[in-house]
C-alpha cells in the first residue's frame, strides 16, 4: 500500500473530492457565501500555483507541492460543486409554496420518471372484519387490491388563489390507483395534498429531508385517484430516449410478473429490473438478515452477469474484436439506463466501460483507479451521494473484493524470485493435469468454493458495522448464503432477461426460460428462507455510535499500510473481534435515565398509539399499532426502541381489538425479545381477521399470554402498575369500551393509559374513587371529538395530557376540549415523540423530539 498514491493517483484525487463535500456540508447556514468565496479563492490560488510550477518543473520539490497543488484544486471544486448543487436545491420556488403539512394543491408539471407501480392490500377499513368461513367471506367479497403508482414530476405551475404561479422544483407524486400508462416527458396537471419533507418526528428516525435532498425531491404530493390526473401536451422530442427506455423497462416488468406468477414474479422483477417496489415487507426482512438484501437492488454483480451474457452472445455472433467491444459497452450502458441509472449500476458500469476501453487499447487497467473514477464521476453528479448508505455498501464491497484478492499488491520481487515462482506454478499445474479427470475438476470446484468462501467472509466481516449500524442487524449466515445464491442468482437473472426478450417476439418463445427463472427464484426463496430460520443466524441489535464505527474503518484502513503478511493480516482480525465485542456493549448499554425516575415515551405513529415505558431495568410497551398498517410494519417503534439501547422488552400490553393499536406487533417479536403478552380478557379469541397474524406470530415466537383485568398488577420495583379497567367479565358492547386502562403510580403522581376508553366503559371506570389531581393522561381514542372528554378529565384531573392521533389531532378543537380543566395538551403530530420523565419526587418533565429533542 505505500506505493499506491503513486500508481493509482485518482485514489488521492477521490479523497480530496470527500474532503470538500464534507467541509462544505459542515460550513453552512450564515457561513455559505463566504465559504463559497473562500473555496474560489483556494481554486485560483491553486491554478496560478500550478501555472508556475508547470513553467519549472525540475525540481522534485516543485513536483510535490504540484501535486498538493491539484489535490486542493480538486478539494476546491468538490466544494463547489456541493455549494452549487445546494444552493440548486434550496432555491427551488415550491419549497415557499409548500407548507410542512398537508395541504390542498394544483400543480401543473411534467413527468420525468419511470412510474412504478405496488400493489397494497386493503380490508374494510379499521375494524377488520370477523374471522369467519371462506364461504362467508366470498359472499361479502374479498378484501381487494389496489394499486399505487409514483412518479417524480417537474413542477413548473402552482395554483395560488385562483391563478397559476410560476414555479420550479421536483414533487414525487404517489396516486391511488394504475397509472403507469404515463410516460417521461408527459404534460400533466395534478389535483391532490402536497407537503414538503419535515424532519424525523421519532428518535432514532432517518432524516426525511436528507433523503430528499439526495433524491433531489423537494415535495411529495398524493392524489386519492387517477381522475385527479389531467393530460396536457404532447411531450417534446428530447424526451424520445427516456420514453423508449421507460416503454421498455414497464413492458419488461409486466411480462415478467404474468409469465412468473405473484409468488416468482414480484422478486425476478427486482432481480432483472431493479424495481423492488412488488416484493412483500416479509420477503424483505429475510433478505436483510440472510446478508442478502443486494438482490433486490441492480448492482454491480448483476451488471456483470448481463455482461458477460453480452459477451458471450458476441462470441457466438462472431463479432470482430472492435465490435464485440462497442457490443458490450452499448449493452452496459443500455441495461444502466433500463434500471434506473442508480448509483451502484453507474459504479459498475464504469468500472466495465472503463476495463473493456483498456482491453481494447492494450492498455493495463488499475482496479483502485477504475474504483476511483467512478467516485470522482458519482461525487460530481450528485455531492449527496457520498452521504448514501447504498454507494458506501457497494464501493466498500467492491473494494475489499480488489484487496482480499492481492490484485493491489505491486510486485516488488526480483527478476529470479519472478521466474522461480512462474516454474513452480508450471510444475503445479503439470502434476494437476496428470490427475483423473473427475478429481481434476473436483479439486477446481473446491478451490472456487473456498475463494468464494473467502471472498464472502471478508465482505461480510468488513460491511458488518456499517450494516449493524444503519440497518440493525448482524448476519453471520450471510457468508454461506451469498455463496450458494450465486450461482442461482446468475440463472434467475440470465433467463429473466431471456425471458423478457422472447415474450416480445412471441410469448410462447418465453415460456421455456421463464420456468428457468421461476425454479431458480422458488429455490432461492427456499434458501433464503431456510438461512432466516437458522438459530443464532442472524441478530437484531441497537446500533453502536457513529463515532465508533467511523474509528473502526480508521484504523482498518491506515492497516493497510503495513507490509502485506500473516501479522498484518492477524492485526486486522483481532482489531474486528475486539471492535466488535465492544461495539455490542455500546449498543446494547440501554441510555442514560436518572435514578428512581419513571419514563414514557409515546410514539409518534400517526393515527394509533405506542408507548414506551421504562423504569426500574424494565421496559414495557403499551399498544403497538398504526392505522393502514396491514403489512405489520414496526419501523417507527423499532427505531426508538433501538435509539433507547433496547433490544428486549418485558411485556407488549395491547389495550383492545383494534387494528391501530395492534398490528405492529409481528415486526416487534421479529426484532426484540418479548417476554410476555398481556391483553384484556377474550381479546385474542375475538373474531376479528386483523387478529389472525397476530395470535400466529405469538404462536411462532413461543411468548406466553395472560390476560389482565381490574385489580391486577405487573411488576416494576419502584413503580405501581395496576389494571383499572376492564372487568373480568367482558362489557358486551364495543372493543373500546373493554380496553385495557393501565395505572402507573411513581413519586406521588398518576399516569393513566386508557386506550380507547368509551362508553359505557368510561362509566365503570369514573364509578370508582377519582384520581390525585396533577398527574398526566393519554386522551382516550387518539383526542376523537366524538368522546366525552369532560367526564373522564373531571375524574382524572390531569396536569398534562397526551394526545398520540394522527391529521385528526392536529385540529385546534382537540386542544380546546381536552384542555377546558386546564390540562396542558400535547399531540404527537404535532410535537413528534414526547417523553414524560417523573422523578422520584414526582416532577413531571414533558419534553417534544420535534422542539426539543434529546
Amino acid at each position: 500500500m505505500r506505493l499506491l498514491f503513486h500508481r493509482q493517483p485518482l485514489l488521492l484525487l477521490a479523497g480530496a473530492t470527500v474532503v470538500g463535500i464534507l467541509v462544505d456540508d459542515a460550513c453552512g447556514g450564515n457561513l455559505r457565501g463566504t465559504v463559497l468565496i473562500a473555496w474560489i479563492a483556494m481554486a485560483t490560488v491553486c491554478i496560478v500555483g500550478l501555472l508556475i510550477s508547470m513553467w519549472n518543473r525540475t525540481e522534485a520539490a516543485n513536483h510535490r507541492l504540484a501535486t498538493a497543488g491539484v489535490c486542493v484544486l480538486v478539494m476546491s471544486i468538490s466544494g463547489i460543486n456541493h455549494r452549487w448543487h445546494d444552493q440548486t436545491y434550496a432555491s427551488a420556488s415550491i419549497l415557499a409554496l409548500v407548507g410542512s403539512q398537508p395541504s390542498p394543491a394544483i400543480i401543473q408539471g411534467t413527468v420525468t420518471s419511470t412510474p412504478t407501480l405496488r400493489v397494497q392490500s386493503f380490508g374494510f377499513g379499521n375494524r377488520p372484519r370477523s374471522r369467519r368461513s371462506d364461504q362467508d367471506r366470498n359472499d361479502t367479497g374479498p378484501t381487494s387490491d389496489r394499486w399505487t403508482t409514483s412518479f417524480v414530476m417537474a413542477a413548473r405551475q402552482f395554483r395560488v388563489g385562483q391563478e397559476f404561479v410560476s414555479t420550479d422544483g421536483n414533487l414525487l407524486v404517489f396516486v391511488d390507483g394504475r397509472c403507469d400508462d404515463l410516460l417521461p416527458g408527459d404534460s400533466i396537471k395534478a389535483y391532490g395534498t402536497a407537503r414538503r419533507a419535515g424532519p424525523a418526528s421519532n428518535p432514532g428516525g432517518r432524516d426525511p429531508v436528507a433523503n430528499a435532498r439526495r433524491r433531489n425531491v423537494h415535495a411529495q404530493m398524493n392524489l386519492a385517484s387517477v381522475d385527479q390526473i389531467e393530460r396536457g401536451s404532447a411531450a417534446q422530442s428530447r424526451w424520445i430516449g427516456h420514453r423508449v427506455i421507460s416503454k421498455i423497462a414497464s413492458g419488461g416488468r409486466d411480462l415478467l410478473l404474468e409469465q412468473l406468477g405473484e409468488t416468482s414474479g414480484p422478486l425476478a422483477v427486482a432481480l432483472v429490473l431493479g424495481q423492488r417496489d412488488f416484493v412483500d415487507p416479509d420477503q424483505r426482512d429475510q433478505l436483510l438478515i440472510t446478508g442478502t438484501a443486494h438482490l433486490l437492488s441492480v448492482s454491480g454483480m448483476h451488471l456483470a452477469i448481463v455482461v458477460s451474457m453480452a459477451t458471450f452472445l458476441a462470441s457466438l455472433l462472431r463479432f470482430s474484436f472492435v465490435w464485440k467491444v462497442i457490443f458490450t459497452i452499448a449493452v452496459c450502458v443500455f441495461y444502466t439506463a433500463l434500471t434506473g441509472g442508480r448509483p451502484p449500476v453507474l459504479r459498475a458500469a464504469v468500472l466495465v466501460t472503463t476495463f473493456t476501453i483498456a482491453i481494447w487499447m492494450r492498455r493495463p487497467s488499475q482496479p483502485m483507479n477504475t474504483l476511483s473514477l467512478a467516485g470522482l464521476l458519482l461525487l460530481f453528479l450528485n455531492p449527496e451521494n457520498l452521504f448514501s448508505v447504498g454507494v458506501h455498501l457497494s464501493f466498500l464491497a467492491v473494494a475489499t473484493l480488489l484487496l482480499s484478492s492481492g490484485r493491489l499488491q505491486p510486485r516488488v520481487q526480483s527478476k529470479s524470485v519472478d521466474m522461480a515462482l512462474d516454474h513452480e506454478e508450471r510444475l503445479n499445474a503439470l502434476a494437476e493435469s496428470s490427475r483423473s479427470r473427475p478429481v481434476y475438476f473436483a479439486r477446481i470446484l473446491v478451490r472456487a468454493v473456498a475463494n468464494l468462501f473467502w471472498f464472502s467472509l471478508c465482505v461480510t466481516a468488513v460491511a458488518a458495522p456499517l450494516v449493524w449500524h444503519q440497518f440493525h442487524v448482524i448476519s453471520l449466515i450471510s457468508v454461506a448464503a451469498n455463496v450458494v445464491l450465486g450461482p442461482l442468482l446468475f440463472l434467475a437473472l440470465g433467463s429473466g432477461l431471456v425471458t423478457v426478450i422472447a415474450s416480445w417476439i412471441d410469448p410462447t418463445l418465453g415460456w421455456p426460460a421463464a420456468m428457468l427463472c421461476q425454479g431458480s427464484i422458488g429455490t432461492m426463496q427456499w434458501i433464503i428462507a431456510i438461512a432466516a430460520s437458522i438459530p443464532g443466524g442472524h441478530v437484531w441489535l441497537p446500533s453502536p455510535p457513529t463515532g465508533w464505527v467511523m474509528l473502526f474503518y480508521t484504523v482498518l484502513a491506515a492497516s493497510l499500510f503495513l507490509p502485506r503478511s500473516i501479522i498484518s493480516r492477524c492485526i486486522r482480525s483481532v482489531w474486528i473481534a475486539c471492535w466488535m465485542t465492544l461495539a455490542y456493549a455500546l449498543a446494547t448499554a440501554p441510555a442514560e435515565l436518572p435514578e428512581q425516575t419513571l419514563e414514557l415515551t409515546f410514539v409518534d405513529v400517526g393515527h394509533g398509539t405506542c408507548v414506551v415505558i421504562r423504569g426500574d431495568q424494565q421496559t414495557y410497551l403499551y399498544d403497538c399499532g398504526r392505522l393502514g398498517n396491514d403489512t405489520g410494519n414496526s419501523r417507527e417503534i423499532d427505531q426508538v426502541l433501538w435509539s433507547l439501547g433496547i433490544s428486549s422488552i418485558d411485556a407488549v400490553m395491547l389495550s383492545h381489538a383494534d387494528a391501530d393499536h395492534f398490528n405492529a406487533l409481528p415486526g416487534i417479536l421479529r426484532r426484540f425479545g418479548v417476554s410476555e403478552i398481556v391483553t384484556p380478557p377474550g381479546m385474542l379469541d375475538e373474531p376479528e381477521s386483523a387478529l389472525d397474524p397476530i395470535v400466529e406470530a405469538i404462536d411462532r415466537h413461543g411468548v406466553p399470554s395472560r390476560e389482565l383485568s381490574v385489580g391486577d398488577r405487573l411488576g416494576m420495583a419502584e413503580t405501581v402498575m395496576q389494571v383499572l379497567h376492564p372487568p373480568v367479565k367482558r362489557i358486551s358492547d364495543s372493543d373500546n369500551a373493554n380496553s385495557l386502562v393501565v395505572r402507573l403510580d411513581h413519586g406521588g403522581r398518576v399516569i393513566l393509559l386508557p386506550g380507547d376508553l368509551e362508553s359505557p366503559g368510561t362509566e365503570r371506570l369514573v364509578a370508582a374513587d377519582r384520581l390525585p389531581a396533577g398527574g398526566l393522561m393519554m386522551a382516550p381514542h387518539h383526542g376523537s371529538l366524538a368522546t366525552d372528554a369532560d367526564v373522564i378529565l373531571q375524574w382524572a384531573r390531569p396536569a398534562e395530557t397526551i394526545v398520540s392521533g394522527g391529521r385528526l389531532a392536529e385540529r385546534p378543537e382537540v386542544a380546546s376540549m381536552l384542555s377546558q380543566r386546564g390540562s396542558q395538551v400535547h399531540v404527537t403530530a404535532i410535537s413528534g415523540a414526547i417523553r414524560v420523565r417523573v422523578s422520584a419526587r414526582g416532577q413531571i418533565e414533558v419534553r417534544s423530539w420535534l422542539d426539543s429533542p434529546w
